[in-house]
């Protein structure tokens, strides 16, 4: 058996075509995928944005646990680490910046690639010589970059290699025997939403004079300046970002035979317009942290929707539990296993958290701590020293706060809140150095300005 976890960078649950009440059918090649498979309806990130929610889906872990997500402590194990001493073999590859080797990610890999802005073999020079020379926004570097967006598909032909996530993916399935582990994290939907014109056309997006990038950085900026058939242009632009993820899915999918167990999430979600928010700057609603989560095992799944709560912390331990691979004794999940052959799971509070602020994504702020505790129909936030109730039943778009919640499911996730605001201990920031192409690629994310 061979396995395939696929994660998807800021996916909202309303825009997978296989999950229910989905907006639009955006994701057709996952949800031929979801016919074999089992999709979680109810599924919880535990951080609103990358660096804060992979700690979790890697290594089972809460984001704040063993001195936070800055680096990933050598405490915490990765399920490629666990697989590894398994004897299974690993390769992943990725293109967002937070999940470097210098962050602890690359542990248990064979092959551990990030196919980024300027990581073609032989360019390496010519863009250090750009960021001696020029500022990274001098008109300069951008339009040398905006060259190398431009010819990067017909270098990578000419050049006999394919740095692409999918390419490098499916290379490694297909060659692999069995017992191997590939991961591979699609940047699609990220901002700043710039599908290609086939999908744009699919959607209808309506026209606009600004072009793609300019309007969704001015959203990220200023979303509550946006005309509504501006915020049109922006979600339809999101939806044509959606299809085009899902068709590079589709060409991976391709290289998957029936006896690979497969995975699919999203990081996190995406806020467009919600709680005056364009992206996922730390904030624990749930545009953010609801997710798709999509489970094919061999052979095919018995049951198609789980309704019970899911989380991120759950998908290490369903990984090594189809592999034959006990799990370590920090994992703070369970398998799906038995969810997905219809068996039902138990339901469990699902905790999501942050302690980074806008301007300083990533790096760890005591004074900026946000916890959520969420049930499919409650939620608390503690945030600002203060806690805030939702009735997600009754209010799913979480705009109505309840002031002073009391009964006894309030209760229980008051208790599930408490019990990890008193765990959690948030040390100096480590300041994990990023150089200059990391900090542009950030930029162009739209996570610094």
């Amino acid at each position: 058996m061979k396995t395939l976890l696929l994660t998807i960078d800021a996916w909202r649950a309303s825009h997978a075509s296989f999950m229910p009440d989905a907006v639009g059918d955006h994701t057709p090649n996952l949800a031929a995928l979801a016919e074999d498979g089992t999709a979680f309806s109810q599924a919880v990130s535990h951080g609103p944005a990358t660096p804060y929610a992979f700690p979790s889906v890697f290594t089972s872990t809460l984001p704040l646990d063993y001195g936070g997500y800055e680096s990933l402590s050598d405490e915490r194990t990765l399920v490629s680490e666990a697989l590894q001493g398994g004897g299974w073999s690993a390769a992943g590859v990725h293109a967002n910046p937070w999940l470097g080797e210098k962050y602890g990610y690359g542990r248990g890999y064979d092959i551990y690639r990030d196919v980024g802005e300027f990581g073609l073999p032989g360019l390496e020079r010519g863009r250090q010589f750009l960021l001696d020379n020029f500022s990274l926004d001098s008109s300069v570097y951008r339009a040398a970059q905006t060259l190398y967006r431009t010819v990067q598909g017909p270098l990578r032909m000419l050049g006999g290699g394919d740095a692409a996530e999918i390419e490098v993916a499916r290379k490694a399935l297909e060659k692999s025997s069995d017992e191997t582990f590939v991961w591979t994290h699609l940047l699609e939907p990220h901002a700043p939403y710039t599908p290609p014109k086939r999908h744009r056309d699919a959607v209808g997006v309506p026209e606009t004079d600004a072009t793609p990038s300019q309007l969704v950085t001015r959203a990220q900026h200023s979303p509550e300046e946006f005309t509504e058939h501006e915020r049109e242009v922006v979600r339809g632009l999101y939806a044509a970002s959606v299809r085009h993820a899902d068709e590079k899915a589709g060409k991976l999918l391709d290289a998957v035979d029936d006896d690979t167990l497969v995975v699919v999430t999203a990081d996190h979600g995406e806020a467009l317009f919600e709680h005056g928010q364009v992206g996922h700057e730390p904030a624990l609603y749930d545009e953010l942290t609801h997710v798709p989560l999509l489970v094919r095992p061999p052979g095919g799944a018995a049951a198609e929707l789980v309704e019970t709560q899911a989380q991120h912390l759950d998908i290490a331990p369903t990984i090594l539990d189809y592999a034959g691979v006990e799990p370590p004794a920090s994992y703070r999940g369970r398998s799906l296993r038995p969810a997905v052959e219809g068996d039902g799971i138990e339901s469990r509070v699902a905790i999501s958290e942050v302690a980074s602020s806008a301007t300083e994504p990533g790096r760890l702020a005591p004074d900026e701590l946000q916890v959520a505790a969420r049930t499919p129909d409650r939620k608390l936030i503690h945030a600002d020293g203060e806690v805030v109730a939702f009735d997600l039943h009754d209010d799913p778009d979480e705009r109505e706060p309840i002031p002073d919640p009391v009964g006894d499911d309030w209760g229980n996730l008051r208790t599930a809140l408490d019990d990890r605001l008193a765990t959690i201990d948030i040390g100096e920031s480590e300041g994990v150095e990023r150089d200059k192409e990391v900090q542009e690629r950030l930029r162009n994310l739209g996570y610094i300005d």
